[in-house]
């Protein structure tokens, strides 16, 4: 008998001791195996020959189990480069950014500040209100690019950010301030509202400073000059086109200095860089097309800015706050994008 004779029987019976003897009762082939062939033997002999020697018949071996190749490793594998890139993409194309609720009653919130030129209302807001968790991503940050910065002077080695972002690198926090006003409308207009971020009893602030009418503008002014004498560098977004040139024409108009010069702090207008790292990604480099792009971040219920003059007249006229609140926000919204953006700047 061939060896495929002596072993097939002999798998057949594996684990049947219970029977008494070796091969007794009807055991199943093992699925792998079925019917051997025998050279010389068709298969219907073959099988006869294998009952004869279980003693019964032979059941019918079992399909052999298809056996699927795994799923694709793509499926289940990390993120790749590309999968990376395509979630920068979704975020420049605006897809991604997370809306930002606005903040009600922003208005009431505030209290009345009085100056040598009168009073005026200031309403005080935490950053992390604004842009939760934003302090903690903003300081660390902060640090990282500083210590880098430590280590390219002391390696002799070419600052990786342009001189303007250097210094204010140097100067955050306690030494910057970041600007951003709104107005009746163009030059020569009134300014009804400027906002600073400034480091206020150890935390990042959001400042408002409206004048609750015309008359208010000059106290308005005396504050602002107030913080900007106590720091050495300005931070605005197209702030040397616009915003500093309408606080010095404001400042002139009402006398505030009398023939003295007014301080003039280091200028970072993040415009111009912002351009430089953007234009050829982005259609444009507006402030609201950098912070959905860029920053990740969309408003909602924002009030559109050329509605802002009018808004305020409408607020002066009858006292409702619902669209002065709108305004707060959209400029509370202008100086968070204006941090995060000086932040993106001032690294590599």
């Amino acid at each position: 008998m061939s060896r495929a004779m002596r072993d097939q029987p002999r798998l057949a019976a594996h684990g049947s001791q219970s029977r008494g003897t070796r091969g007794a009762g009807n055991l199943p082939l093992p699925p792998a195996l079925g019917p051997a062939k025998m050279p010389g033997m068709d298969s219907e002999r073959l099988r006869r020959s294998l009952e004869q020697l279980n003693r019964g018949p032979l059941p019918a071996a079992p399909k052999a189990s298809t056996v699927r190749p795994p799923a694709a490793a793509a499926s289940v594998a990390a993120p790749t480069t590309s999968a990376a890139t395509d979630d920068a993409a979704r975020v420049r194309s605006g897809s991604l950014a997370k809306l930002v609720k606005p903040l009600p009653g922003l208005v009431r919130r505030g209290e009345a500040v009085a100056t040598e030129l009168g009073e005026h209302w200031r309403v005080c807001v935490p950053v992390d209100e604004i842009w939760p968790d934003g302090e903690r991503l903003v300081t660390a940050r902060h640090a990282r690019l500083a210590h880098a910065a430590e280590l390219c002077r002391s390696g002799g080695i070419d600052a990786f950010a342009e001189a303007d972002l250097q210094e204010f690198l140097a100067a955050f926090p306690d030494d910057a301030l970041l600007l951003d006003l709104e107005t009746c409308g163009l030059a020569g207009s009134a300014l009804f509202l400027a906002g600073v971020l400034r480091p206020v009893e150890g935390r990042l602030m959001v400042e408002l400073l409206l004048a609750r009418d015309y008359a208010e503008e000059p106290a308005v002014l005396a504050s602002l000059w107030q913080r900007v004498t106590e720091r050495t560098v300005l931070v605005t977004f197209n702030g040397k086109s616009f915003d500093w040139p309408m606080v010095q024409d404001r400042t002139a108009r009402h006398l505030l200095f009398r023939g003295r010069l007014a301080p003039q702090p280091r200028h970072v207008d993040l415009l111009h860089p912002a351009r430089r790292r953007w234009r050829r990604a982005l259609p444009d480099c507006r402030l609201q097309t950098l912070e959905s792009r860029i920053c990740g971040r969309r408003r909602g219920d924002d009030i559109p800015g050329s509605q802002i003059p009018a808004a305020y007249q409408q607020y002066v006229r009858t006292g409702f706050t619902r669209e002065m609140d709108q305004v707060l926000m959209h400029n509370a919204l202008d100086l968070v994008t204006l941090l995060d953006l000086a932040m993106r700047l001032a690294g590599p």
